[in-house]
């Protein structure tokens, strides 16, 4: 669990929403604006979060079927900053280092591919 207080999540940055929510759709089809508002209204921390993970994998599906390099990229930056911003929330106290260490992987090799690509 990412801390006790139920809507301590939601004073995270909101490029989740923004602009994360319009990639996720772009990418994968897959409904994320309506999902995000559904748990700002009636979710938690541990919707939220899985809703992030969920997300990830979307994001990886995109990039075997070999959606936009640079939109994927954007995502998993924006995706990363909802983990490196948690532990200085109130009530969200824990980082999840498995999902920071897939979003920055997924991040460096986008970033080595734009430097390698033709």
């Amino acid at each position: 669990m990412h801390g006790a207080r139920r809507d301590a999540w939601l004073f995270l940055t909101p490029e989740v929403e923004r602009e994360g929510a319009p990639l996720v759709d772009r990418l994968a089809g897959a409904g994320a604006q309506a999902r995000v508002e559904a748990i700002v209204r009636e979710g938690d921390a541990a919707a939220w979060f899985r809703y992030l993970r969920e997300c990830r994998v979307l994001l990886e599906r995109a990039r075997a079927a070999g959606a936009d390099r640079a939109d994927c990229r954007r995502l998993a930056l924006i995706l990363r900053e909802q983990y490196l911003l948690a532990p200085g929330v109130p009530g969200l106290a824990q980082q999840d280092e498995g999902e920071l260490a897939l979003l920055q992987a997924i991040i460096d090799d986008e970033r080595d591919a734009a430097w390698t690509s033709g």
